[in-house]
């Protein structure tokens, strides 16, 4: 899906700032966890963060790097899986996992943060649902009706998240945006959704994408994020085996 994610729209500037937030002064550490293409990892570094993004997708990656390079960034774009971080204990500020944890193991993950998060680093789990617009009610409708398979669902994955990092997710902040679009880009964004484009083959991709260019309003994609984050609480100490919760 490399070649589909950059039509992606950028996050919301207001998204970004309270990511900026969490993570303190200019030159704070941050790691992005499956970082995909850089559509938070860039922005970050823009603004004078030590951006560390970590993709286990070589090609990703590779059009991350790129994309940092072209725009004159220095970031550390690190081909590792976010259940296994090659990086120091306690050496994060902030860690960041957007639109990502469906893709993750739980447990593994949260093990992770739990070792390479600094004394009141903080953790920000950024989900994304798709927007209350007459347009996107229709795309949903019709990818529903195309394709039964849906990710899991996320509730129980972030209370294990938030249990074994050591970090408790009390606070929640809801985004909203809205990116008109042309055709091109809503067929490479739909092929860019992982239970659609890679699930199906070229005939039911074809008529799905039919169905979703004869809807009548004109396409914008819509998207709502929701920002659960926490801050390692003061005297607790990165920990290579947290305890598990029940």
């Amino acid at each position: 899906m490399a070649a589909f994610y950059p039509a992606r729209p950028a996050y919301p500037a207001d998204l970004v700032d309270a990511l900026a937030e969490l993570a303190g002064p200019v030159g704070s550490r941050i790691g992005d966890l499956g970082a995909g293409v850089g559509h938070l990892a860039l922005p970050l570094a823009e603004r004078g963060f030590d951006v560390v993004a970590i993709e286990p997708a070589q090609e990703m990656l590779e059009q991350l790097r790129a994309a940092a390079t072209n725009r004159g960034l220095t970031l550390s774009a690190l081909h590792a899986a976010a259940e296994a971080l090659p990086l120091e204990p306690a050496s994060l500020d902030l860690v960041v996992i957007a639109d990502a944890l469906h893709f993750l193991d739980t447990e593994l993950t949260a093990r992770q943060i739990g070792r390479v998060l600094a004394p009141r680093g903080a953790l920000a789990l950024l989900t994304c649902g798709f927007g209350q617009t007459p347009f996107m009610r229709g795309v949903v409708r019709l990818m529903e009706e195309a394709a039964p398979r849906r990710p899991r669902a996320l509730t129980q994955s972030i209370v294990h998240l938030s249990a074994l990092s050591g970090v408790p997710l009390t606070d929640e902040r809801r985004f909203h945006d809205e990116t008109p679009i042309d055709h091109p880009t809503l067929e490479r964004i739909l092929r860019s959704i992982s239970f659609i484009g890679p699930a199906m083959n070229v005939a039911r991709f074809a008529a799905l994408r039919e169905r979703v260019h004869a809807l009548p309003d004109t396409p914008a994609w819509a998207r709502t994020f929701v920002l659960r984050s926490g801050r390692r609480p003061p005297g607790s100490r990165s920990n290579r085996h947290p305890t598990r919760p029940k």
